[in-house]
């Protein structure tokens, strides 16, 4: 089964990070256009959060309760699962069957974890939306 070459997976790995960045800067910017109390002590507790710490982002988005942040926490997760991928080696390959997540999916979405049979299989027991791709 062909794997994809470092400067492939290296390619991958600096947009998940850019992406990383962007969303980081999207949720401070939402908080930074709140001006009631809470909103404020919360976005300075942000201030502080590693970056690369998905887990604490990912709690500290759920406590605010914005709505339009939740996207932006799982993707923040699915983002750091896939740097972790590529950096044991396991990067574009299907956590669940182990095949090669095809090359226009990961193109697509750099952080897929599944090929699409698996990814539609786990939305089908979750009710979802199929996945393009």
């Amino acid at each position: 089964m062909p794997r994809f070459s470092k400067s492939d997976v290296d390619a991958l790995a600096r947009r998940l990070q850019d992406r990383r960045r962007v969303l980081i800067a999207e949720i401070r910017e939402q908080m930074a256009g709140s001006d009631d109390e809470h909103s404020v002590s919360l976005g300075a507790q942000f201030d502080d959060l590693d970056p690369h710490d998905d887990r604490a982002v990912g709690d500290w988005v759920r406590d605010v309760g914005i709505s339009q942040t939740a996207r932006d926490t799982q993707e923040l997760e699915d983002i750091g699962s896939a740097l972790k991928r590529s950096d044991d080696g396991t990067y574009g390959e299907c956590v669940d069957c182990g095949e090669d997540i095809p090359r226009p999916r990961l193109e697509a979405t750099p952080s897929a974890a599944r090929c699409i049979p698996c990814q539609e299989k786990v939305e089908a027991r979750a009710g979802g939306v199929p996945t393009a791709l």
